[in-house]
């Protein structure tokens, strides 16, 4: 194969095809951010802190919401590197960089409401499961190695490109990946 032929491919340069990985082998990086954002915010709630900060990605956004709505943080801001935004500051291409999600942090007779958040699709084993599987976890069985829900518990699963609750995948009869569980 001569130069010209690797370019027409589209392939690194010095790359035969037969030896050129897929990127379906490549480890799915939202999962990488999902888990240092899980570890941010189990060190956060250990030191007792009130406001911490996460990255400003679409899936993080969707995961702090779940959090909000489902009572394990007080309050999401967005906001910059320095601090919540106090007037509204649209997203661009030239300020993503800076932009963070600020998150208010609940604690109960000073223990924290965030106990334990912990990864459940991994970046090298993905566990996606359909919907009658997600309803045995809801009603109390294990389904491969995903202990049952209980309460005061939350399990988040990504159908498409939508984060939700578990129960809430259960009752639209959706399927997808279980992110992680929240106690």
């Amino acid at each position: 194969m001569d130069f010209k032929e690797l370019q027409e491919l589209d392939l690194p340069f010095g790359t035969e095809k037969s030896s050129y990985r897929s990127t379906s082998n490549v480890p799915n990086m939202s999962l990488v951010k999902l888990a240092h954002t899980c570890a941010h915010l189990q060190n956060c709630t250990r030191v007792r802190l009130s406001l911490t900060s996460i990255p400003y990605t679409k899936l993080q956004l969707q995961f702090a919401y779940n959090l909000y709505k489902q009572g394990f943080i007080s309050s999401l801001q967005k906001g910059s590197t320095k601090g919540p935004d106090e007037d509204y500051v649209e997203v661009t291409p030239d300020n993503i960089s800076t932009r963070r999600l600020w998150l208010g942090l609940k604690y109960r007779e000073n223990k924290p409401i965030l106990n334990k958040l912990q990864l459940i699709s991994k970046p090298s084993v993905r566990i996606i499961l359909e919907n009658d599987d997600l309803k045995k976890i809801c009603s109390g069985t294990i389904v491969r190695k995903i202990k049952p829900l209980q309460p005061g518990e939350l399990i988040l699963v990504r159908c498409g490109s939508e984060v939700m609750d578990i129960n809430d995948a259960v009752f639209k009869k959706l399927g997808g990946e279980v992110l992680c569980r929240i106690n």
